[in-house]
């Protein structure tokens, strides 16, 4: 089945999904067979990511922010703290570690849109957050290589759209947070998250000098609430959702797990780089070195373009959208409001590579179109 959305959250649904029919709408989540679907998606989480069996998961509220603030909240304070700043979310984190958390001792390692940081400035005996990849400006890290075994403080990483996609040795991670709805196209507002033993130890031994909302508290009267990472919820979560999920991880595990999901990965770039070397208006945003081949976030290589004040190229590029979606040939593929204007496709694993050959040639007739009518040419 044709599918045309590119979006790069919520993602595309995979091909043949069937919506299940949802047997577990308005069943409990403490119901046995509601615990039993959400310990299968951890299951199943584990066996594709390949988390260790010492490692804890839990799932969270409120997609991979919610795992993010879960992770910061409990474990942040022992130990200065070094963040990568380089896109819209690692900013965010910076700015709930300094301004919300208030870690005076904190070192902001930033790089400007749409450039990777410097993380060979990294002091590994703090603590570190980063984004492994970044869905709003397509840089990511194609590894975990350049984090130290034998680091002094914890490594924090917002995994949200490397999930499923990105090779991550675990023994480099301490603490990870990603979002059911990027990789493998489950629905938003939850997400998962997993702490390593040394992760774990900081949960034991540290008590933040502050007050933790209910939703992050997974430390009671200074034990560890293991029943979080034994299915039980913080709050109420849907069934619909985890049904969604459960049949997502399913698809993934049964055609051949990480090789098969990030082989999908490659051949959708490759057909975005084959067709970018086809033509000269349209190129690639980000540097190769650190280029996210899951995310292809785009530039229009015209002077007329490049010389519209930001505002003007965000109208030139929903013009685009717009025509796109009024012909059905293309869906919500625009950059994030808070960078700077581009077109970004999500090319995760639950694109069909000709999907994208179909729908490419159209966006370039449709610039085409409206470069036309603005005398662009």
């Amino acid at each position: 089945m044709k599918n045309n959305c590119f979006s790069s959250g919520p993602c595309a649904k995979h091909a043949g999904r069937s919506c299940l029919g949802y047997p577990l709408a308005g069943r409990s989540h403490r119901s046995r067979e509601g615990l039993s679907l959400i310990r299968e998606t951890v299951r199943l989480q584990r066996k594709i990511l390949g988390i260790p069996d010492d490692f804890l998961v839990g799932t969270c509220s409120a997609s991979c922010t919610g795992g993010m603030e879960l992770l910061m909240w409990n474990l942040l304070g022992a130990r200065p703290v070094d963040v990568l700043a380089y896109c819209v979310f690692s900013n965010h984190w910076a700015h709930d570690v300094v301004e919300e958390l208030k870690i005076s001792d904190t070192t902001l390692i930033r790089e400007d849109f749409p450039k990777m940081a410097d993380a060979t400035k990294t002091n590994f005996s703090h603590d570190v957050v980063f984004c492994l990849s970044s869905t709003t400006s397509g840089v990511s890290f194609h590894n975990t290589d350049w984090i130290p075994k034998n680091r002094e403080g914890l490594t924090i990483c917002d995994a949200s759209s490397g999930a499923f996609i990105i090779d991550c040795d675990w023994q480099k991670l301490d603490a990870v947070a990603f979002s059911w709805q990027k990789a493998l196209g489950g629905e938003g507002g939850f997400g998962t998250v997993v702490f390593s033993p040394r992760a774990v130890e900081r949960l034991k031994n540290f008590r933040p000098n502050r007050a933790i909302p209910r939703i992050f508290r997974i430390v009671h009267n200074g034990k560890i609430n293991m029943d979080f990472f034994n299915g039980s919820t913080i709050n109420t979560p849907s069934l619909m959702c985890f049904q969604d999920f459960y049949e997502a991880l399913t698809w993934a595990d049964h055609a051949g797990g990480m090789a098969f999901l990030q082989k999908r990965v490659e051949k959708n770039y490759q057909t975005v780089r084959d067709w970018l070397e086809s033509q000269n208006v349209f190129k690639f945003l980000v540097e190769e070195k650190f280029r996210a081949h899951h995310i292809a976030c785009l530039d229009i290589n015209n002077e007329k373009y490049q010389q519209l004040p930001r505002e003007q190229k965000w109208q030139f590029l929903h013009r685009i959208l717009d025509v796109a979606s009024e012909r059905q040939c293309g869906y919500d593929f625009l950059g994030h409001a808070l960078t700077e204007p581009h077109i970004r496709i999500w090319c995760g694993p639950t694109i069909e590579s000709e999907d994208l050959k179909s729908f490419l040639p159209n966006l370039l007739e449709i610039y085409e179109e409206i470069a036309s009518e603005n005398d662009f040419r």
